[in-house]
């Protein structure tokens, strides 16, 4: 499976259950459109409604509703892209507008890596950077000696 397909179709699901989680508006309303060649486009149209309910029926300190909700529209993201490549960008094309229309479906991913033996070092990357932060040096470790720095 292509790896463009993969990345859109999870970027697919993160970036709808942001836009549905305000409420079923905007660009998130055309997404069934995309299954219009496949004739499923009212059955899409029905499911986008019950994933719009069930997010806002669950309590917000439960997201375990709205991952759900993510993996099943990545799945069927991806199933569309699949078998229907003309759809990509179309899809691309929606994705920009959710964003645009809500900001906060920027998606950020954040990685902690902790190496805690002697002289050890680790790190990580996603996305493609990695930056390094040293910790402050205990006092007496690392500085120079009183002498040496003209003190």
């Amino acid at each position: 499976m292509s790896e463009v397909i993969e990345s859109l179709a999870h970027e697919g699901g993160t970036v709808l259950v942001t836009a549905l989680a305000t409420g079923l508006v905007g660009a998130a309303r055309r997404l069934p459109q995309l299954w219009r060649r496949e004739g499923a486009e009212e059955r899409m149209a029905a499911e986008l409604e019950r994933s719009a309910r069930e997010l806002a029926d669950s309590p917000p300190e439960t997201p375990d509703a709205g991952a759900r909700v993510a993996v099943v529209w990545e799945t069927r993201l991806r199933d569309l892209l699949l078998t229907d490549p003309a759809a990509r960008g179309e899809l691309e094309q929606l994705l920009a507008d959710m964003r645009r229309e809500h900001p906060q479906a920027t998606t950020t991913t954040t990685q902690h890596i902790t190496a805690s033996a002697p002289n050890s070092t680790a790190q990580g990357v996603i996305g493609g950077s990695i930056h390094n932060h040293a910790p402050a040096a205990p006092p007496g470790l690392g500085a120079l000696p009183s002498s040496e720095t003209g003190a």
